[in-house]
């Protein structure tokens, strides 16, 4: 284990140690108790819809590099990807898709990047207009404006020639897979259609997922404000916070923040954040990782 892998493990233990012991163990166990489970199961046929959607996606940003596969096939490699991006900080793990596939992964790998830098944009956007509309805290804004400082020097950092060349250099790659690499983005971006496609999809997915939070919201507690499903952005976005593993503690703090904000339970906040998780995230997961074991690379 690295130190920067430990520095991880302490700050997610000490976030959820730190709301647990504030919130009070017991107010939060009653809230999962008191959940509508018959509420909360209609918000999985929305969740299979939501992979559906990222799967067409990926496709589109692969039919850019000439890479046809069918959406059962994107689906599987989808939530494997979403399984290695659980273990991640920034879900870098889904990185791994690429692996998968019968193309060279100097090719493949901006398909995943292009497709992260997209979801990124629109979960900023909505993330952006959730505040200004909704949430108007200043230390929201103050959360927000580095995470967004972040975004940009990252996209600069993986699409800029002269970056990218160093990088692949401490790694050892080949100028071929850096050429590629510069290639296959350039292919991307370029393709105006398939870039309006992929965030038309992508705004879809988000859309399809405040209605989940909504459902995961009302089965905790249909009296909580409607208004808190629009958080969801703010509460993603900065989850991909590389601070903690998989976002535990960060996506937790926020929620149980923006609770506070609308005045509503804070164990709520911590619950609902929890909940969306599970569904979203770890269930898909869990699917995944079975089909790491007769899905090889």
């Amino acid at each position: 284990m690295n130190w920067k892998t430990a520095c991880k493990i302490v700050v997610t233990s000490g976030l959820m140690l730190y709301l647990i012991v504030k919130l009070d163990l017991k107010t939060i166990y009653e809230t999962f108790t008191q959940m509508n489970m018959a509420l909360l199961s209609l918000s999985l046929p929305f969740i299979a819809l939501m992979y559906l959607i990222k799967a067409r996606k990926w496709q589109d940003l692969l039919n850019c590099i000439n890479v046809q596969i069918p959406v059962k096939r994107s689906l599987e490699i989808i939530l494997i990807g979403n399984f290695y991006g659980a273990l991640t900080p920034g879900r870098a793990g889904e990185v791994s898709r690429a692996f998968y596939l019968d193309a060279e992964s100097s090719r493949s790998i901006p398909t995943v990047v292009m497709d992260r830098i997209i979801d990124m944009i629109c979960l900023l956007v909505l993330s952006v207009l959730s505040i200004a509309f909704f949430f108007k805290d200043r230390n929201l804004i103050y959360l927000m404006t580095p995470m967004i400082m972040i975004f940009i020097a990252g996209i600069f950092v993986i699409t800029n020639e002269k970056i990218v060349t160093l990088i692949f250099g401490l790694f050892s790659k080949k100028s071929e897979f850096k050429e590629n690499y510069i290639k296959t983005i350039k292919e991307i971006t370029g393709n105006k259609k398939a870039i309006f496609s992929v965030s038309a999809l992508t705004l879809g997915y988000y859309l399809l997922n405040l209605l989940v939070y909504w459902i995961v919201i009302k089965s905790l507690n249909p009296s909580l404000n409607s208004l808190l499903t629009f958080s969801l952005p703010i509460v993603v976005v900065l989850g991909n916070f590389p601070i903690s593993i998989s976002g535990f503690g960060v996506r937790e703090f926020v929620s149980v923040t923006i609770f506070k904000l609308l005045n509503e339970s804070s164990a709520y906040g911590f619950s609902c954040s929890i909940v969306l998780y599970f569904l979203t995230t770890l269930l898909p997961a869990i699917f995944g990782f079975m089909l790491t074991f007769r899905k090889k690379p």
